[in-house]
């Protein structure tokens, strides 16, 4: 087996989880019995928000403005800017459209919309911690991935 640079790594992991993204896309909200009679075998689009085939969500959107934000060094002013950017203008969507924005996204980026700093603007609430940013947080685990945990832990929150 050939070693694969570091490059290669990271972009194997940010490909794979927008391609994840992209086959999931068509079958989102189906239950598994919906999904077993007709699985995912190959690239598929038109399903659950009527997108072509290749069609990425929210969580790649937002992935992808966290790369670039990290891309220019880790600022959350800016990487809240990005996120509002994408809300308001469809930034880094497939097709220029924001859609399927879940409740404490909105709530979240709309508090930055007000002016409430990126750190301050996250819902706090029992029912405020959805998997959607567990689905955005690898481009963090790279980037932080050589500091120390305490570090890395503050960059995550």
């Amino acid at each position: 087996m050939t070693d694969l640079s570091k490059q290669s790594r990271i972009l194997g992991g940010l490909w794979g989880a927008i391609i994840g993204d992209a086959l999931g896309i068509p079958v989102e909200f189906m239950s598994r019995e919906q999904v077993r009679k007709n699985p995912i075998t190959g690239m598929r689009g038109y399903g659950t928000f009527n997108l072509p085939p290749g069609s990425w969500s929210d969580d790649s959107s937002l992935l992808l403005c966290t790369v670039e934000n990290l891309l220019d060094g880790f600022n959350t002013d800016s990487m809240g800017e990005l996120f509002i950017r994408w809300l308001t203008e469809g930034y880094w969507t497939p097709w220029g459209t924001t859609f399927d924005v879940g409740t404490s996204t909105m709530s979240s980026i709309g508090r930055m919309i007000r002016e409430v700093p990126p750190e301050e603007a996250g819902g706090r609430g029992e029912n405020d911690n959805g998997n959607g940013s567990l689905m955005r947080i690898l481009p963090v685990g790279i980037f932080f991935a050589r500091q120390p945990v305490e570090e890395f832990l503050d960059a995550v929150h």
